[in-house]
């Protein structure tokens, strides 16, 4: 029996990890600023993603979106070692960043995630109470419908020219990161980005392996300023946006009763005081 003899370190990718519409865009605006010193919004360079189909082709000539769920992800180990192997020939100054929505799972018997190649990961959570009105106007459902599909484990996404994710429902994708004792994870809370923005997005590039330098973290964060983005998006528009809402960057969006306020809270209840968020939203639901 031959040895083995790769000794190559495969743990490349540094995953920027979350449920939709909980900061994975505004981060990787971060990311940019910071290493490239701008932000074009049609053209994020510092992080690529995980549903790209023409990384997952399988060789024959046909177009892997149109195969079902279950074969995509058959796919997507060997589509993510390629890119692992195509990094390791280029320079390695900038991490290599890998957005995706996938919860972190196992889908008959494929790791979403695989560990083998991972080197960390960051988890970006949002109050699932503030993700349900954002999450629903980009769907284009209203919050009814969006709240099912928030408590949905079951749910996936797809895009047109894009691969499957598997998101689950967001305590079931929050779990599935919360739960786990591999892949280098640490978590960070939306609204902490939000109130301490230096200081966390600081330790967002010290778990990536970087040491960070506080000027540039500080003229990073005022690129990425709300404000800046929104006149961005209304100037050059934004390839990612959903066809259902008219403004990705501070769109207003509608407002959850009481009712499904309560039924958020009720259903995520032992994540929600795990993670340190308050049920006083919820305290005058008859």
């Amino acid at each position: 029996m031959s040895e083995v003899t790769d000794k190559t370190d495969y743990k490349k990718i540094v995953w920027l990890a979350s449920y939709p519409k909980s900061g994975n865009t505004w981060t990787r605006c971060f990311l940019d600023a910071y290493f490239l010193g701008d932000v074009d919004l049609n053209e994020l360079l510092t992080t690529v993603s995980d549903d790209l189909a023409a990384a997952h082709q399988i060789g024959d000539g046909s177009d892997i979106t149109e195969h079902r769920f279950e074969i995509q992800q058959l796919t997507r180990p060997m589509s993510l070692l390629r890119q692992v192997k195509q990094y390791l020939s280029t320079s390695k100054e900038i991490p290599f960043f890998m957005k995706t929505h996938n919860a972190n799972l196992l889908i008959n018997g494929t790791e979403l995630i695989p560990e083998v190649l991972t080197k960390a990961t960051i988890v970006i959570i949002r109050d699932p109470r503030d993700v349900l009105p954002s999450f629903s106007s980009h769907m284009g459902v209203d919050l009814d419908q969006g709240l099912e599909w928030l408590q949905d484990k079951y749910r996936m996404l797809g895009g047109k020219g894009k691969t499957i994710d598997f998101i689950s429902s967001w305590k079931d994708h929050t779990q599935s990161w919360l739960n786990c004792d591999t892949h280098n994870i640490k978590y960070f809370l939306y609204e902490d980005l939000q109130k301490e923005p230096v200081k966390y997005f600081s330790k967002i590039l010290e778990h990536a392996g970087i040491e960070p330098d506080e000027d540039r973290v500080i003229k990073a964060l005022e690129m990425i300023k709300l404000e800046r983005l929104k006149n961005k998006e209304a100037k050059e528009g934004f390839g990612e946006q959903s066809p259902y809402s008219k403004q990705f960057f501070g769109a207003k969006h509608e407002t959850p009763t009481p009712k499904q306020l309560h039924a958020i809270t009720k259903d995520c209840s032992r994540v929600l005081k795990r993670l340190g968020y308050e049920a006083s939203r919820i305290s005058k639901v008859a």
